[in-house]
């Protein structure tokens, strides 16, 4: 019983007695007609109130032609004044705080004033929010070296192009219509190969990776080298082919790459690269987004977490004023973003499983190279 009414004391807000309806609206304790609120200290409708403020501020004065024995209500206040005044004064309104003109001069002054206070106050706050909200010097010159980093590491495929800066000379889509998976995967493997090193580089030309500590940098680049490289291979998905474009320019369908041994993650690889596809992520962003999944406090292992942290910290908050900077309108691009790493994550995470159900069931079959890779990433820095 205690505790029930000390939920209803504290948890319950507070309702003024005129504004809770539940029994009807309180009357006014003049005439009876339902009160707005308390006025000169009682209880009274807009009428009452009304008439009391005005015989005060105009000094009227009234007669009444039947002994001063009216009964004021609802339906018979407009009848008889002087009765009506006398009610209002025996039910305890208050003469003094009917308000004169200068008086009400004044207020009317005080409320213009209070109101273009809080007025100031809140563009002062807002712009507040929007100098914190812009880019510093030090962080435009950190997002300038990022995206650096990401264009001299990054091979954006040409459509149409029959050739690649990486490979020379003309896709050769042969490679991967192997005829079992063995093959199959170590031709991925020989295809992936410069990917990885491109994301072991673009690490190293990150502003502040190479000063963390180093088992530090190697195990983050175990754990994002999958993650980048799917975002880089979703960056050059093709939406009128529906096809992935690798690193070397081969363009690959979903039939063609569900044929090998890591075919059950085809379909999330190609759904993220759809969904990022209608983000419309600008190069700049792609570049932060990869940093980010770089530089990840939560990585389990990490012999120096808070100074990972702390460059996150410095990362996100320079990519987020770059979101509020660029695109003002679209307040929700910078949570669609981070739900991309929730995505590439649980890619990652399935990745590693699919690596480890080879590994126990036909680790004779599977060639050495591909394991090793995503074993330590390529990892010497």
């Amino acid at each position: 019983m205690e505790r029930s009414m000390t939920k209803y004391k504290f948890g319950t807000p507070y309702i003024p007695s005129y504004m809770d309806l539940t029994n009807g609206p309180e009357p006014c304790v003049v005439c009876g007609d339902a009160a707005t609120g308390y006025h000169y200290r009682c209880m009274t409708c807009e009428g009452c109130k009304g008439f009391f403020r005005r015989t005060i501020q105009k000094g009227l004065s009234y007669y009444c032609k039947w002994n001063e024995e009216c009964v004021i209500d609802k339906t018979t206040r407009n009848q008889c004044q002087q009765c009506r005044y006398k009610k209002c004064i025996s039910v305890g309104m208050a003469p003094d705080l009917v308000l004169n003109e200068n008086q009400r001069r004044a207020k009317r002054r005080l409320i213009k004033e209070n109101r273009d206070k809080r007025t100031r106050e809140e563009m002062l706050r807002q712009s507040g929010l929007l100098l914190a909200s812009r880019l510093t010097e030090a962080e435009e010159n950190l997002i300038k070296a990022i995206l650096i980093a990401h264009q001299e590491t990054t091979y954006l495929f040409r459509r149409n192009s029959t050739s690649s800066d990486e490979d020379g000379g003309e896709p050769d889509t042969k490679r991967v219509k192997a005829e079992d998976d063995k093959t199959a995967l170590m031709n991925l493997a020989e295809i992936m190969t410069p990917s990885i090193v491109k994301v072991v580089e673009f690490a190293k030309r990150v502003p502040g990776f190479k000063e963390l500590n180093h088992e530090d940098q190697v195990l983050l680049l175990k754990s994002c080298c999958m993650e980048i490289m799917c975002l880089r291979i979703a960056q050059k998905y093709d939406p009128d082919t529906q096809q992935l474009i690798f690193s070397n320019g081969m363009p690959l369908d979903k039939s063609e790459l569900k044929q090998g041994a890591l075919g059950e993650l085809v379909e999330p690889i190609f759904d993220f690269a759809v969904g990022l596809a209608r983000l419309q992520l600008t190069e700049t962003e792609m570049a932060l987004l990869a940093a980010v999944l770089l530089i990840a406090g939560d990585r389990p292992g990490l012999k120096d977490a808070k100074s990972v942290e702390l460059l996150q910290d410095t990362l996100l908050t320079a990519f987020q004023h770059f979101i509020n900077e660029t695109r003002p309108t679209t307040p929700v691009h910078w949570a669609k973003i981070l739900m991309k790493i929730t995505d590439l994550r649980t890619i990652s995470a399935r990745h590693a499983e699919r690596l480890l159900c080879i590994k126990l069931d036909k680790s004779q079959e599977i060639p050495q190279l591909f394991l090793e890779m995503f074993d330590d990433c390529n990892t010497t820095l």
